[in-house]
């Protein structure tokens, strides 16, 4: 697979987003601005870190003093991130590749590897004589550089992957072990998690294959209810297990139809002598669009003469008589009288509730 995506779009903007390493749900997300803004929003602790130290610390900042290990991509990875986030009560890994300050590069690539798999580590201790700081430099298919906070380099579990390999006059399909430290086994099971997010909104939901837009705005959102419905999809497989997996369109179907037709806005209604039962939830109640509800006009604004078009008609509001609305009753439509309209309860607006009680004899 190939995935062509540009690094800074001219009509878009850049988000970075930090995931649960173990459900892979967004949990934080933060716009990239122009760099002249950046400048103007940083305080003066923050000039003096790298940069991607700073975007990092503002990603993390709600865990503050939770212990939780922070697993970063190379943007943000390096010694003093590492040591930033020690500070706030958080523990770090990640792969060193360009922010190589401070780190023991020299010593740890020009160290003889016997062989695929093998590992070695450099540590720094503070005052106490306790190990706070340590680089790791392991050795799969190239060399990888970690500096962790977390963690140790013992033997982890092994790699195991499926690789075509000689096999005498022939090539097979076999298993390939490849060793790998304890630091390394906890970076590479949630680093991942980010890019699996992106594949799913992507490819699977397919929500951002060439989208021209020059408003950047547009691309922003449209990515944020990606991120929003590939979230629901994490959850439901965090909360129903491997034995209840579905496929990732049928999901997104089914999870359409449930917000098209649905009851976010619904307001119960009873009879004003009706009485509450004494004890579980009212769930005999009708909801909005059940018995007496708003419900749009059939009529359509004229245009010229008699043709009709496809914008519904408006009146001002019965009750209220100042608002205009295209919500009517639907127990006054339905007895084949006229169609009395009324404000949508929303925004304190009690005229729905006013006509109901003075027309219907029903109660809120």
């Amino acid at each position: 697979m190939y995935v062509a995506i540009d690094h800074k779009p001219k009509n878009g903007r850049k988000i970075q987003n930090k995931a649960c390493g173990r459900s892979g749900i967004m949990l934080y997300l933060h716009l990239v601005t122009l760099a002249a803004d950046q400048r103007q929003r940083q305080s003066g602790a923050e000039t003096s870190l790298l940069h991607g130290t700073t975007h990092l610390k503002r990603l993390v900042a709600n865990w503050t003093g939770s212990g939780r290990i922070v697993c970063a991509d190379s943007y943000f990875a390096s010694v003093e991130a590492a040591l930033e986030l020690k500070g706030l009560g958080l523990r770090f890994t990640g792969v060193v590749k360009n922010s190589t300050t401070r780190n023991p590069m020299t010593a740890s690539s020009t160290k003889k590897i016997p062989a695929r798999g093998c590992s070695s580590a450099l540590y720094h201790r503070d005052g106490a004589g306790q190990i706070d700081l340590m680089a790791t430099m392991w050795v799969d298919r190239k060399r990888r550089y970690f500096i962790s906070t977390a963690s140790t380099c013992l033997d982890g579990t092994p790699i195991e992957r499926q690789r075509w390999l000689p096999d005498g006059e022939e090539s097979r399909r076999l298993a390939l072990t490849v060793p790998q430290p304890q630091v390394a086994e906890v970076d590479y099971q949630c680093c991942a998690q980010i890019d699996r997010h992106n594949h799913c909104r992507q490819d699977d939901l397919r929500l951002e294959h060439r989208y021209g837009t020059h408003d950047w705005s547009s691309r922003v959102n449209l990515s944020i209810l990606g991120m929003c419905v590939v979230d629901s999809w994490m959850l439901y497989c965090g909360s129903r297990g491997p034995a209840d997996r579905r496929i990732q369109a049928h999901f997104y179907e089914e999870l359409a139809a449930e917000l098209i037709d649905n009851r976010y806005d619904s307001v119960g209604l009873r009879d004003r002598a009706a009485t509450i039962p004494e004890a579980g939830p009212a769930d005999d109640a009708p909801f909005y669009g059940v018995g007496t509800h708003l419900t749009p006009t059939t009529k359509r604004r004229k245009l010229t003469g008699t043709s009709d078009c496809r914008f519904l008609a408006q009146r001002s509001c019965r009750v209220c008589k100042f608002r205009r609305t295209t919500l009517v009753c639907s127990t006054c439509h339905e007895s084949g009288g006229a169609e009395v309209f009324l404000c949508a309860p929303r925004d304190g607006r009690q005229c729905f509730a006013q006509h109901v009680r003075t027309a219907h004899d029903i109660s809120l």
